[in-house]
């Protein structure tokens, strides 16, 4: 089984941001984070953030929503 990198790797982006964008229409966000990343982390993610026509801070949403799905995925299986 692919771990949660390879998994979000394997989902296109756009899918990704559906499933994020039907989330957020149901749920508010309601806490902020800081965070420190290197500089080239961020511009990649912007600049893929561009082409997908998104604000970065919701592709970076999304992809901390999809990580925390998978490993609620996978825990519903287990049980």
């Amino acid at each position: 089984m692919p771990n949660v990198m390879q998994q979000l790797f394997i989902m296109n982006m756009e899918s990704l941001l559906k499933e994020y964008a039907a989330y957020k229409t149901f749920n508010k966000s309601d806490c902020v984070i800081n965070m420190r990343i290197p500089r080239p982390v961020l511009d990649s993610i912007k600049q893929l953030a561009e082409k997908q026509h998104v604000p970065y801070q919701s592709l970076i949403s999304s992809v901390l929503f999809s990580i925390a799905n998978i490993e609620e995925q996978k825990q519903q299986t287990i049980v």
